[in-house]
């Protein structure tokens, strides 16, 4: 059984030097008539759908571009807002710390020659935590259709490179790599 990532991520090849794909990737994040926004730190891109459309779910798609033998390697993963992930993050902190504390309680208890009643709450511990694993994939299902949008404006402004890149090598195609997911899917 394939268990789903929460944060899909990809990686894509392409036949240009880094220092293209992320002037490339920069006029995208520049243009003010395409509907993404972004920031561009070094060789590390943050694209996120424009406050207007943005909603609780909606994805931010992060890309890292680095050197690799054909020309340059752009790996993207994708992430709710970062104030959301941050939240989910504690919540998994805090089931787990609750369950070892919990567990630590029943030892004490059973060394006292009681019951270790308290053993009762780990699994409700991790019905909470599956239950937070659910939500982060219905909300993937739900920015499903923004997560294609920012996939799709990234690579088709990198394919764009290297249409107008054609004569250093012709007819090379973006190739994609072995990933977790090539494509965003819910």
């Amino acid at each position: 059984m394939h268990i789903p990532p929460m944060r899909p991520t990809f990686t894509i090849e392409f036949p240009i030097a880094p220092d293209q794909a992320i002037d490339r990737l920069s006029q995208l994040v520049d243009d003010a008539d395409y509907p993404i926004e972004g920031r561009i730190a070094g060789h590390h891109l943050m694209l996120v759908i424009p406050p207007a459309d943005r909603h609780f779910w909606s994805p931010w798609l992060n890309i890292e571009v680095s050197e690799h033998e054909v020309g340059s390697s752009v790996h993207g993963r994708f992430s709710p807002n970062p104030s959301v992930w941050t939240g989910i993050m504690l919540s998994y902190i805090a089931m787990t710390t609750l369950s070892f504390f919990a567990s630590m309680f029943a030892v004490a208890q059973w060394m006292m020659d009681k019951p270790p009643t308290v053993l009762k709450l780990i699994p409700i511990f991790l019905a909470i935590a599956a239950l937070i694993y659910w939500s982060s994939l219905i909300g993937q299902r739900i920015a499903n259709a923004q997560m294609h949008e920012l996939y799709d404006a990234s690579t088709n402004a990198l394919k764009d490179s290297i249409d107008t890149n054609s004569t250093s090598q012709p007819n090379r195609e973006p190739t994609p790599c072995v990933s977790s997911t090539e494509e965003p899917t819910p």
